[in-house]
């Protein structure tokens, strides 16, 4: 159902980030980059993926370099951002408990729609 103020739909973008976008980038956190496995609990998250989730639906249908052109120009520079020392996953505690120096490791399940959803 989408939020009355932002008009997102969050079950929808929560479905759409695990399948086009923690399910394919499979990069060991190391260093100052951060992610949040909560990512839908910061707004400027929820923002930047709906907005790329918006790229995506236009470009990816495109024959040719659509996706190549969505990759460059929308998800890398998302992920710089998102990811970053300075981004809204920072300062996030639930990020230690998911950093390896190995391997990549899964994302943690999905959250379920409540009952009334």
């Amino acid at each position: 159902m989408p939020d009355e103020d932002t008009g997102i739909d969050a079950d929808r973008l929560i479905g759409w980030v695990h399948r086009h976008v923690a399910a394919v980038i499979a990069r060991p956190l190391r260093g100052e980059i951060k992610w949040c496995p909560l990512w839908w609990e910061h707004p400027e998250a929820v923002f930047r993926f709906e907005a790329l989730r918006r790229a995506w639906t236009q470009l990816a249908p495109e024959a040719g370099v659509g996706m190549s052109v969505w990759i460059r120009d929308h998800l890398d520079p998302c992920l710089r951002e998102l990811l970053s020392p300075l981004g809204p996953f920072a300062d996030c505690s639930h990020n230690e408990r998911f950093r390896t120096l190995t391997e990549h490791v899964p994302l943690p399940t999905l959250p379920t729609a409540s009952p009334d959803r």
